[in-house]
């Protein structure tokens, strides 16, 4: 059998076509990873916006609203069930005015077993003071009876000498009221020792009870002024605001239900939305207008707590303030952070939730592509822009949560 022979240039054609056949294979792929992806959208579907170049005002719109300048907290100082209310919100008060009541029979019980137990102390005490002083009573008499039978056996030893003496009386006579003399001294002596010492001893007993009951007393007055801590009264004199409780609602010891407001001035309190709170400080002037007027403020605190994103700034006015004014009122407050600057500047809008500022879409003949830029200090108008976009170039600056995946948008009119 004939063997068939293949030609050298037919390899070589075969061998050409797949490194043809490979070559175009991976042109096309990386022509197709490398294509960038494009989106086809209506331009009355977006809003677009010119990049302008003009004066920047770094500043800060807020809404704040008038409150006392001073004001004081009403605390309950004994927790229980709200059983009558005396006042209402906004209603002027007096210090010292009964606003509500509480009850609470656990600690009124508690209450009761404690003066209970301090009176009996207390009457135990003077008890103690009455057998002491019956004791001095008794020892007083024993003096009296041992200086009493002394004078007597003197007088009968000196009437029994000049008996003997002049040979009337009996030795015998004279002896026996010699040695009651000698008694009686002896007596009253041992009498005397032993009174003075027991004196010393009841003064201390007497000090030591008398201080006891004192410290006993002042007890029970705290007590009883205690008892009257289910009264919540008015701390100062003003306006009570902030007052909103509800009979038999549960009041706990150490609660703040409202406030009294001093009628000495007034504030403004301003929430801040929380991107500013290391922008903001003390000193930062700002404005406000009031029946076509112009009223400078100053920012005096900043409280740095962060709720709801959102933290609080007080402002006082500078010089003079609106008249009329009342708690409660609303201003809009214009905030200057800092001097007006020439920049580039493009409006705000809703891009930046989706970029974050670091891009954007930047339209030119029916197309948009995506560009990174830098943005800066804002306000409630303009972005500044630091870089990646120049005046008079045109930017889409609404919604991107369908268009951030693409690169390139074909604008449809």
């Amino acid at each position: 059998m004939d063997t068939k022979i293949v030609k050298k240039n037919s390899k070589l054609k075969l061998i050409s076509v797949i490194i043809v056949s490979a070559l175009a294979v991976s042109v096309f792929g990386w022509y197709f990873l490398n294509q960038k992806k494009t989106y086809n959208i209506k331009l009355e579907d977006i809003q677009v916006d010119e990049v302008t170049n003009g004066k920047f005002e770094d500043m800060l719109m807020v809404t704040a609203q008038t409150q006392s300048l001073n004001s004081s907290l009403i605390n309950v100082l004994e927790g229980g069930a709200v059983k009558e209310i005396f006042a209402e919100d906004g209603q002027m008060v007096t210090k010292g005015q009964p606003i509500a009541r509480v009850y609470n029979p656990n600690t009124e019980f508690n209450y009761l077993n404690q003066e209970t137990g301090i009176m009996q102390q207390i009457s135990q005490m003077r008890s103690s003071l009455l057998e002491l002083k019956n004791q001095e009573f008794t020892q007083d008499k024993e003096l009296l009876q041992s200086q009493n039978d002394y004078n007597t056996a003197l007088q009968s030893f000196n009437l029994q000498k000049r008996l003997y003496e002049a040979e009337i009386g009996k030795k015998t006579d004279y002896d026996i009221a010699l040695q009651n003399l000698n008694y009686q001294k002896q007596r009253k002596v041992i009498v005397e020792r032993g009174a003075s010492s027991e004196k010393i001893s009841r003064n201390s007993q007497f000090s030591a009870i008398n201080t006891s009951i004192s410290q006993m007393e002042k007890s029970l007055n705290i007590l009883k002024s205690n008892k009257n801590n289910f009264l919540i009264m008015s701390p100062v004199s003003g306006r009570l605001s902030s007052f909103n409780i509800s009979l038999g609602q549960n009041l706990t010891s150490g609660e703040s239900i409202g406030k009294v407001d001093l009628m000495g001035g007034y504030k403004l309190i301003a929430k801040v939305d929380e991107y500013y709170i290391n922008k903001l400080q003390n000193g930062i002037k700002g404005s406000l207008e009031s029946n076509t007027k112009q009223f400078e403020v100053i920012i005096t605190k900043i409280l740095p707590e962060v709720k709801d994103g959102q933290f609080s700034v007080e402002l006082n006015f500078v010089d003079v303030k609106p008249e009329n004014l009342k708690i409660g009122m609303t201003f809009g407050v214009k905030l200057k952070l800092s001097a007006d600057t020439q920049s580039v500047m493009i409006p705000k809008g809703n891009f930046y939730k989706d970029t974050n500022g670091k891009w954007i879409f930047v339209l030119k003949n029916n197309k948009a592509e995506k560009r990174n830029i830098n943005l800066g200090r804002e306000n409630q108008m303009y972005y500044e822009v630091v870089s990646g976009l120049k005046q008079g170039e045109t930017v889409i600056t609404s919604d991107y949560s369908e268009l951030k995946k693409y690169e390139i948008l074909d604008i449809q009119k």
